[in-house]
């Protein structure tokens, strides 16, 4: 599977700065952002001991067999971070990480439909009974309750503009906002709460490759 390939170049425009704009030529879809061409190089070389976001440094690193990218080796590199955050934030979060295409310079948060495209976050106490979690994350995790009110504390974000991409159901619920890489520019993200729950923040995206 490829994320975001095109038949044309991958063409970048920037405002000046880092923030990619006007980029629906680029391929990269819903749920992804192109990353511009002066920092691909970071993000080609990007490893264990140069790669944090979410304020914690990435916990695994490894590429996608052929097979899942377009039958090119060593092109989509995986990064995860959820295993750090426990010690930061005491919230459940799942997903939490970046799927980095080296072939078309598009970073996202999954691969397929926007189920497996974004990132989660659970007030604590509440969680679902799943193969979604490790249990070795939490102290405790308590059944899974579809009637339960407090199961809808959920927040899940996504990363690109919510513009034409929220899903059916969740329009004019989204947020959007901008996360930097670096400490520049101003890259797009967006997230909403499920229901009327106050839902639970994310910690900020910011990505750092030195």
């Amino acid at each position: 599977m490829t994320l975001g390939r095109t038949a044309n170049a991958i063409k970048i425009k920037t405002d000046g700065g880092l923030r990619a704009v006007e980029c629906a030529c680029c391929g990269c879809g819903c749920y992804s952002i192109s990353i511009p061409l002066e920092l691909r190089s970071l993000f080609e070389n990007a490893n264990l001991s140069n790669l944090s976001a979410f304020g914690v440094p990435a916990r695994f690193l490894g590429y996608l067999k052929a097979e899942f990218s377009g039958g090119i080796e060593n092109d989509i590199w995986y990064a995860d971070f959820t295993r750090n955050l426990p010690e930061v934030f005491p919230i459940l979060y799942l997903g939490m990480g970046f799927y980095y295409q080296k072939s078309t310079g598009c970073l996202t948060m999954g691969i397929g439909s926007a189920a497996y495209n974004r990132i989660e976050g659970f007030i604590p106490g509440v969680y679902p009974n799943s193969d979604d979690y490790d249990e070795l994350l939490v102290p405790e995790v308590t059944l899974f309750d579809a009637e339960d009110p407090l199961f809808a504390c959920q927040s899940v974000g996504y990363l690109g503009s919510s513009v034409g991409c929220e899903q059916p159901g969740d329009e004019g619920f989204a947020i959007d906002d901008t996360f930097t890489i670096n400490g520049s520019g101003s890259f797009a993200f967006w997230y909403l709460f499920i229901n009327s729950c106050a839902g639970t923040p994310f910690p900020p995206l910011n990505i750092v490759l030195t």
